[in-house]
């Protein structure tokens, strides 16, 4: 198996361990309000994902391989690296901020997520992209395709964005 090393298996790894502690600073960010700690989320996030990507091209390029093709789909790889781990972030600062906790908003980030993934995996196969793990897992293995942008659009829309939305809600309300 070591021997059909490629760039998208060592992303992947580094990928999925680096995306469960990003959301945990997006968390922290969240359930304090402070701006200038969503900055320093999104900066820890982008450079997690850098590290992440670094490790992997190393490991891919000193590590021999006899697959036919090593670097396949490595630019999708790398903007995916990025992708994920904003959406990952930005999952955390959405529970951070609908919570107010940060121990338990870190919790929120892999629960409700994972569920959703398994759940849809188990029903609609087809559907896992609307998952930030499903869509991550595209994006990694380099398989993100046209047909995933609707998927990836809404699960944006849903677990970046409204989360978001709904957790500032939320804020201003325990706030007045």
């Amino acid at each position: 198996m070591s021997a059909e090393r490629t760039f998208a298996t060592t992303s992947t790894a580094a990928q999925s361990l680096i995306s469960i502690g990003v959301p945990f600073i997006g968390a922290v960010a969240g359930a304090r309000r402070e701006r200038s700690l969503y900055k320093l989320a999104l900066g820890y996030a982008l450079g997690m994902a850098t590290l992440g990507l670094i490790a992997s091209l190393l490991v891919a390029a000193l590590v021999p391989s006899t697959a036919a093709d090593p670097w396949k789909h490595a630019p999708a790889i790398i903007i995916g690296a990025f992708i994920t781990q904003v959406v990952a972030q930005s999952l955390g600062t959405g529970f951070g901020l609908l919570i107010g906790r940060p121990v338990i908003a870190s919790i929120l980030t892999i629960v409700p997520p994972l569920a959703v993934y398994f759940l849809l995996a188990a029903v609609a196969p087809g559907a896992k992209g609307l998952a930030p793990y499903g869509s991550a897992q595209l994006w990694w293995k380099g398989e993100f395709s046209g047909s995933d942008v609707l998927l990836f659009v809404v699960m944006v829309a849903v677990w970046g964005v409204g989360l978001n939305l709904w957790g500032t809600s939320a804020a201003r309300s325990r706030q007045a």
